[in-house]
């Protein structure tokens, strides 16, 4: 029986490596934290078919002359877009699914910082400050009966349609075809919208100016790509209500960053909350920074206690498909770009 030989590049603990080794006997699975290509024993940079991780090993991953499949620890694969690996025949899985649950509840958090107007709270504490005419100050719409608009109709947006939904939102979604597409990567069960049936209506990714003026939210949760760059631009910005609040947790250079800044000063929308950038870090000189109406998170929104273990129960998963001879989940298409 020809053994596999799977690296991985993170620090698991041994109880998650041994989930990974329960898969099969077939698999050795080894693990070298931060390893560089050219410090690997040469038997064993022979061997590896299987690499789990990030860094700069993947860079270089189209070295390794056994290599088929790359399990990355992030949903993101934007920094391989157009590299060795990406020109390779190497197979790419993400880790889309286990973020579900911590970006949706910060993007609710956000919504009702907004909705509350928490920043002029936090100010007011720090000055000691009991203001005049509160009731004025603090006056904005519930969110229950107002409208959010989910740019990126994935696990994420499917666990915050369902989480909007009981908070009495309506949910609009954007996707690339404008379809009820079912759920067909990883997710935790009892979450999301497996069958997209909450949102009203879903547009196509090119219906986006028709369905931004009626949005009093706008939470953007797409991968960057050529497709996706820039898609929010001085145009997709003026085309929404001056009252409505824009939000990106999926990548930075979603959004042209001066166009979001021109609209901030300009009231063309409310305000801003965002955990993504173009740059990271946020420079200092940014006038994100200075600005009342927007909330800044430090790419932080996906992370929980149980990421590496919901990382471990999908990559066992997709260990075992790939035995099996079965369709990964999460398999990155290329042509798409994710």
């Amino acid at each position: 029986m020809e053994r596999i030989t799977v690296l991985g590049l993170l620090r698991f603990t041994e109880d998650q490596l041994n989930k990974l080794r329960a898969v099969s006997p077939r698999l050795e699975v080894q693990q070298i934290t931060n390893a560089v290509l050219d410090d690997l024993p040469a038997d064993l940079r022979d061997r590896i078919e299987i690499l789990y991780g990030w860094g700069a090993l993947l860079d270089e991953a189209h070295r390794l002359p056994r290599l088929k499949w790359i399990q990355a620890h992030s949903a993101g694969i934007d920094s391989l877009l157009n590299g060795p690996v990406w020109q390779s025949r190497v197979m790419i899985t993400t880790l889309s699914g286990i973020h579900a649950v911590p970006i949706a509840e910060q993007a609710l958090a956000m919504m009702l910082a907004f909705r509350w107007k928490l920043p002029s709270m936090f100010r007011w504490q720090l000055r000691t400050e009991w203001p005049k005419n509160r009731w004025d100050k603090i006056t904005m719409p519930e969110l229950r009966g107002s409208t959010l608009g989910i740019i990126g109709y994935g696990s994420i947006g499917r666990e915050l349609a369902r989480s909007a939904q009981a908070l009495g939102m309506r949910v609009l979604a954007v996707n690339r075809s404008g379809q009820r597409m079912p759920e067909d990567g990883f997710s935790l069960p009892g979450l999301g919208d497996p069958g997209a049936t909450i949102p009203e209506k879903i547009y196509p990714t090119d219906s986006l100016l028709e369905m931004l003026p009626v949005c009093d939210y706008v939470v953007s949760l797409l991968p960057l790509t050529l497709a996706t760059c820039h898609l929010f631009d001085a145009k997709a910005f003026a085309s929404m209500k001056s009252t409505a609040f824009f939000f990106n947790f999926g990548r930075g250079a979603v959004a042209d960053e001066a166009a979001l800044i021109d609209a901030l000063r300009r009231g063309q929308i409310a305000g801003a909350g965002l955990d993504v950038f173009e740059q990271e870090p946020l420079p200092a000189n940014s006038p994100l920074w200075q600005m009342d109406n927007v909330i800044i998170s430090p790419h932080v929104a996906g992370f929980t206690p149980l990421y590496d273990d919901r990382a471990t129960d999908l990559f066992a998963e997709n260990l075992r498909r790939y035995l099996a001879g079965q369709p990964l989940l999460n398999l990155v298409e290329r042509g798409k770009g994710y």
